[in-house]
């Protein structure tokens, strides 16, 4: 197994939104982690199909505490795709429902989510520098809805697993 750690981006937002290790798995699933704050997040995106991936978006927290308490609507994790900025998945809404969830230092706290792509999705993943955005919303601690909760890396690398 290889840990990668990536460098270089066009923004100083992008470049502290960079993940802290990429690691590439044999069956060409890859694992990327970022602490922000009190909380560790983890996306790990898995080849489940032609063109279709599933993307594991976690979280834990890393505080003081033994655990933690966060409100958030019914999903904490979105996770988009983007070409020269620009999302190349169609619009997606949730719902703000008042949910809590607690947190543990030892747990992490995953939602699956699955995308299958396009041909033209591909194309323009394949001909621009596309990157997979995880933001994580939620209200916790000294975390409020509007921080910047969130990992940028290189679609390219995760998707069709190129080296950078």
């Amino acid at each position: 197994m290889m840990c990668i750690v990536l460098f270089g981006c066009s923004n100083d937002v992008d470049m502290n939104a960079q993940p802290d290790h990429i690691q590439l798995e044999d069956g060409g699933s890859v694992t990327a982690t970022k602490q922000v704050g009190e909380y560790l997040l983890r996306l790990v995106v898995q080849p489940a199909g032609e063109n279709t991936y599933m993307f594991h978006s976690s979280m834990k927290y890393v505080g003081t505490d033994t655990s933690h308490t966060i409100a958030h609507s019914k999903q904490v994790f979105m996770v988009d795709i983007q070409a020269n900025g620009e999302s190349i998945l169609p619009p997606r809404t949730t719902t703000n429902i008042g949910l809590t969830t607690e947190l543990t230092n030892e747990d992490w706290y995953t939602e699956p989510y699955e995308i299958t792509l396009t041909q033209a999705q591909l194309e323009k993943i394949d001909r621009s520098e596309a990157s997979i955005v995880l933001h994580a919303y939620f209200l916790g601690g000294q975390s409020g809805y509007e921080d910047q909760k969130k990992m940028i890396l290189s679609a390219s690398q995760a998707l069709m697993q190129t080296e950078e």
